[in-house]
C-alpha cells in the first residue's frame, strides 16, 4: 500500500513538467453579410514580425484564400517558408482564408443548369450563378473589414482553386483593381459553355489591367469520354491562347502545365509557383549585398517596378544583415543597413539601438588607428 501511494505521489508532482503548449497558425472571426444575407466565417493567419515588439509596426500584403477549409494550413505554412529569414523569395504576408457555405452558388458567374461535362446523367448544379454577390461581399464587407482590423499594405494577392480560378478570372476580367495579383489554379473554364472564355476574347483587347499579375497552372487530365467543346483541360489552353495572342495591357503573366498533377494535387505546387513567380524580383543575394548594401535598394526598387507597388525590406531583414555584418566587424556595411532601416522605420527604438552600437563600435576602431 505504501510502495502504491508512493508512486502515485511521485506520478502526481512530476505530471506538471510534461505540460503542452499550442502550435497556433490563425485564428478564426465571423463577420455577418448583409450581401450574402448570412454570417460568414474567415480565417486569419499573421506573419511572424506581425506582433514582434522588437520591431516597428508595419504593413503587409494580404493573400485573399478561397476555399480555405481545404487549404489554409499547406497554403500558410508554404506562405511562412517562403518568407523566412534574409533569404525570403516573397514578402511577409497575411492570409485571409474564407471557408464556403454554397461554394457552387457563390464561385460561378452564371445559372447553369445544364449537367457538367464530366457527368451528363445528372442536373449536377443546381443552385448556381451566386458569384457577383459573392465579389460584391469581398468588395464591400469583408476586405474593409480587413483593412480596418489589420495593417495592410494596400497591395492583394487572390488564390483560387477549381471554381475558385473561375471566380479569380471574373474578379480579372470585370474587378480588376480589387486584386494585385491572381493566382489562378486549374480554373473551371469550361462554365456554361465557356462564358468567361467569351468575355476574356472581348476584354483583353480593350482594357488596361494596370500592372496586374496572373500565374495560371493547369493540371493533367485522364483521358475519358467528354463533351470536348467544355472539355476543362481545352478552356483552359483556349485561355492562354488568348494571353498570347491578345497582349492584353499591362498583364504580367505566366502559365505552367503540371503533368505530374492532377486535379486534386495541383494546389501545393501551384501555390508555391504562383507566389514565387508574382514576387520574382524579392530574393536578395544576401552574400554580395553584405558587401555591397546598394544592392538590397536596387532590388527592391526592381521588385516596385515589377509589380507596380512600392516594396521596402522589412525591418527584420535590415536588422539582420546589419548585426551579421556587426558581428564581422564590416562596420560601414552595417552602418548602411542600420540607415536603410532609420529611413523606413524611423519610429523603432530597436534601429537607434543599432545604430549607437555601430557608432560606437566605429569609434572604438578609429581611436585604436590612432
Amino acid at each position: 500500500m505504501k510502495k502504491t501511494f508512493l508512486l502515485l505521489f511521485v506520478l502526481f508532482y512530476l505530471t506538471p513538467s510534461f505540460s503542452q503548449d499550442s502550435i497556433t497558425i490563425g485564428t478564426k472571426h465571423h463577420i455577418y453579410s448583409k450581401v450574402l444575407n448570412e454570417e460568414r466565417s474567415f480565417w486569419v493567419y499573421l506573419p511572424p514580425d506581425y506582433n514582434n515588439t522588437k520591431f516597428a509596426p508595419a504593413k503587409y500584403p494580404v493573400v485573399y484564400l478561397l476555399d480555405a477549409e481545404n487549404n489554409f494550413h499547406s497554403f500558410t505554412g508554404l506562405q511562412q517558408s517562403l518568407a523566412r529569414g534574409p533569404y525570403a523569395m516573397t514578402p511577409q504576408m497575411i492570409v485571409i482564408g474564407i471557408t464556403n457555405t454554397n461554394r457552387t452558388r457563390d464561385l460561378t458567374p452564371t445559372a447553369a443548369n445544364e449537367p457538367a461535362f464530366y457527368d451528363k446523367s445528372k442536373n449536377s448544379f443546381p443552385q448556381s450563378g451566386g458569384n457577383k454577390n459573392f465579389i460584391s461581399f469581398l468588395e464591400s464587407e469583408l476586405r474593409p473589414y480587413i483593412d480596418s482590423h489589420y495593417r495592410t499594405s494596400g497591395y492583394n494577392v487572390l488564390n483560387g482553386h477549381s471554381f475558385g480560378g473561375l471566380t479569380a478570372v471574373n474578379i480579372l476580367l470585370n474587378h480588376t483593381q480589387l486584386f494585385n495579383a491572381y493566382n489562378i489554379i486549374d480554373p473551371s473554364l469550361w462554365w456554361d459553355n465557356e462564358i468567361m472564355i467569351k468575355k476574356a476574347d472581348s476584354i483583353f483587347n480593350k482594357k488596361d489591367f494596370e500592372n496586374r499579375s496572373i500565374y495560371v497552372a493547369m493540371a493533367n487530365k485522364t483521358n475519358i469520354l467528354q463533351d470536348t467543346t467544355t472539355d476543362m483541360a481545352r478552356g483552359i489552353r483556349k485561355f492562354e491562347k488568348l494571353l498570347v495572342s491578345k497582349q492584353p495591357k499591362n498583364i504580367r503573366w505566366a502559365f505552367k502545365y503540371y503533368e505530374n498533377e492532377d486535379h486534386g494535387t495541383v494546389p501545393i505546387p501551384a501555390e508555391y509557383d504562383g507566389l514565387r513567380f508574382i514576387f520574382k524580383d524579392h530574393l536578395v543575394q544576401v552574400k554580395e549585398a553584405v558587401h555591397d548594401p546598394s544592392l538590397v535598394e536596387k532590388q527592391y526598387a526592381k521588385l516596385s517596378k515589377q509589380t507596380g507597388f512600392t516594396f521596402l525590406p522589412t525591418e527584420s531583414f535590415l536588422d539582420w544583415m546589419g548585426n551579421y555584418c556587426l558581428e564581422r566587424d564590416q562596420l560601414d556595411s552595417a552602418l548602411t543597413f542600420f540607415q536603410m532601416a532609420e529611413t523606413a522605420y524611423p519610429s523603432s527604438s530597436n534601429v537607434h539601438l543599432s545604430l549607437g552600437k555601430t557608432y560606437e563600435k566605429k569609434a572604438a576602431k578609429n581611436k585604436a588607428k590612432l
